[in-house]
């Protein structure tokens, strides 16, 4: 009888070091893991901020090659597995191969030609779960008058 009780107590005592291992080594993981974490967020603010020049100097661009406006632009920055996209928005037209359709004949584009940018940066960490992260914001352009004209 005191060997079932021993080997009882042996078999409790196995399971009581294997959790507390179990446990400290949960909770030693986690101040990297959230260092990293918190790394990624502040490169992905960083890159969204940095983000919001380079999409006015897009549509500059394209209106410099003689496209009047952009549908959206995505790209991979910094790795292949991060995308950056830029939708563009017209209050008074829409957008269509390079082209705008449908011009509202009764805007005034001193006042309505608002262009509405919206920024996404997604960065992909690893193939785990909840390890990415979404930045979304929306930009809005005052454009001056003569920027719509050829």
């Amino acid at each position: 009888m005191k060997k079932a009780y021993v080997l009882l107590g042996v078999v409790f005592l196995t399971l009581f070091v294997g959790f507390s291992i179990s446990v400290g080594l949960n909770i030693s993981s986690y101040t990297p893991r959230f260092l990293k974490d918190s790394y990624a967020y502040t490169q992905a603010k960083i890159l969204r901020t940095n983000t919001k020049e380079l999409a006015k100097y897009a549509l500059f661009q394209a209106k410099k090659e003689g496209f009047e406006c952009l549908n959206s632009i995505s790209f991979s920055y910094p790795n292949v597995k991060d995308k950056i996209k830029f939708e563009y928005f017209y209050a008074f037209a829409e957008c269509q191969n390079g082209r705008l359709i449908n011009i509202n004949s009764d805007a005034n584009l001193s006042k309505d030609g608002v262009i509405i940018v919206n920024i996404s940066v997604f960065s992909k960490l690893n193939e785990g779960v909840n390890e990415e992260i979404f930045i979304n914001e929306k930009l809005r352009l005052v454009a001056k008058e003569n920027f719509w004209t050829p």
